[in-house]
């Protein structure tokens, strides 16, 4: 059954690896960067500092900062402990992939998928009675893990366990988040 299910994730990485074209890679190259996102996140917490109390925006702010490194260590951890190779250094995978990047850590599972749904899933709750249109901030997490599928970097299961990890690391920000602003309100 599990040998199954790994052989799977081999042949949908393959197939969606295979969708991408050539010319496209600088493009994606951009998308895989974090660095390049930092401008859409600065704007979310512009907004939440408008919207809210000095007091609150900082407590707001400073959770989803935290989020990005209890994610990344979290994520770092883990791959450790289970050291599953990447596809595009995977022997077995790697001739059949489009290789742009290669990194040499480990795979199990996306640090991208992970901090970038963590972090999106916390800020759409938070903002999502004073901003209707948060909902589309989800289209960075998606671009963001799509790149990694594009890369080879990841199997389809590295990056929805970090989809699923992410959500509930957002989910638990916020409802920590939430309670201490509450905590403000009353007092």
């Amino acid at each position: 059954m599990l040998d199954d299910l790994l052989a799977y994730d081999k042949e949908l990485l393959i197939y969606l690896n295979n969708l991408g074209e050539t010319q496209f890679d600088t493009f994606w190259v951009y998308i895989t960067s974090f660095i390049y996102w930092v401008p859409l996140l600065v704007f979310i917490f512009y907004k939440v500092y408008k919207k809210f109390t000095k007091l609150e925006a900082k407590y707001i702010i400073g959770y989803g900062l935290f989020i990005l490194f209890v994610s990344l260590f979290f994520v770092e951890i883990i791959k450790i402990g289970i050291e599953r190779i990447r596809p595009c250094n995977d022997p077995t995978v790697a001739p059949f992939l489009n290789i742009v990047i290669k990194p040499t850590n480990y795979s199990f599972f996306s640090g991208h998928a992970t901090v970038s749904f963590a972090l999106t899933t916390y800020l759409v709750l938070v903002l999502r009675k004073i901003l209707p249109l948060i909902h589309l901030l989800y289209i960075w997490p998606i671009l963001f893990i799509y790149s990694r599928l594009y890369f080879g970097v990841h199997y389809p299961s590295d990056i929805l366990t970090g989809m699923i990890i992410g959500i509930l690391i957002g989910i638990a920000f916020h409802r920590i988040c939430n309670a201490r602003i509450v905590k403000l309100r009353i007092y």
